[in-house]
């Protein structure tokens, strides 16, 4: 059997409801610099090469659907949004491939703005972005709540290799095989020639640890996300309520349909990653033109809002 009875998908009403529930009832002022959105989480866009410059010093409290128009889809918001309901007077979200934290940070905003107390972890191991993390996060307020390790996820402790990217350049990965031994660009998933460093690694046995529950677990790892989840998938059910991975292949998409739904998860929503295949490429994920999302619930924690439970 596959799936699970308790939860429910989530659909268009459902989609609405759930946004609303991160609305801010006192939005903060652009000052000429952020992108203010209806959660009043403030965005640098300066910080951010590759966004719509024009949308400094702006403000806009529409919900987004069916995009943000320079960042993410609404179904990433959608986890954090139901992510927020527990039946704890904490909250705790921890984000895998962070770049700038976004859900870290929104997390903790919206949980502390619920009168629980809040902590994020954001992981990045590009340095540029692990400090734009940690702006975000002094940004919005919340910079003695996230925590920004600058480090790539992996299922064990060792070094492995990350390029060195562009400031517009969202797509690094950890590098599957070796890199050149003698320190000349080595090709990516993508078949670009890039420059590697050493990076370490930290496993999610280290951030899921402590005995509260991950509210929030967020992953984008482009395209690495199996090698991550599928060794920790027990501790994963027993520590996380929510997964929200980032997708970036077909072949990703179904072992985590055809894994966690053997397992009791529930898939409550879903986007699929879209490809062009021309011309040859080393991986999958090097013919992907627009990434996936899938959102999980782990049948395992039964305090999940009441539009995601159904009614017997």
């Amino acid at each position: 059997m596959l799936g699970n009875g308790l939860h429910l998908p989530v659909r268009e009403p459902e989609i609405v409801a759930s946004l609303e529930l991160l609305r801010a009832d006192n939005i903060p002022h652009h000052e000429g610099v952020y992108r203010v959105d209806w959660a009043g989480i403030r965005t640098r866009i300066g910080m951010l090469p590759w966004a719509p410059q024009e949308l400094a010093g702006s403000t806009n409290t529409d919900l987004p659907i069916p995009t943000d128009g320079y960042r993410s889809e609404a179904e990433e918001y959608v986890a954090l949004a139901v992510s927020l309901t527990n039946d704890r007077d904490s909250y705790r979200v921890v984000e895998v491939g962070a770049g700038w934290a976004p859900w870290a940070v929104m997390g903790v905003v919206c949980a502390e703005r619920a009168g629980k107390r809040a902590k994020g972890i954001a992981v990045e191991a590009e340095p540029q972005r692990a400090s734009w993390a940690r702006q975000h996060s002094a940004d919005n307020g919340v910079d003695s709540l996230v925590t920004v390790i600058e480090a790539a996820c992996w299922h064990t402790e060792t070094t492995l290799s990350f390029p060195v990217l562009d400031a517009i350049d969202m797509g690094g990965a950890v590098l599957a095989g070796e890199a050149s031994s003698d320190g000349s660009p080595s090709m990516d998933y993508r078949g670009a020639f890039l420059e590697h460093r050493d990076v370490p690694t930290v496993t999610l046995d280290t951030l899921l640890a402590g005995d509260e529950p991950t509210d929030l677990l967020h992953i984008d790892l482009q395209g690495m996300e199996l090698e991550v989840i599928l060794p920790a998938l027990e501790l994963i059910e027993q520590k996380v309520r929510f997964l929200a991975v980032g997708t970036h292949n077909r072949y990703v998409e179904g072992m985590l349909q055809q894994t966690l739904l053997r397992r009791e998860w529930a898939l409550l929503l879903e986007s699929p990653s879209t490809a062009i295949f021309d011309g040859v490429r080393p991986s999958l994920t090097g013919f992907t033109v627009q990434d996936g999302n899938q959102l999980w619930a782990n049948s395992r924690f039964r305090d999940a809002h009441p539009m995601l439970i159904r009614q017997r």
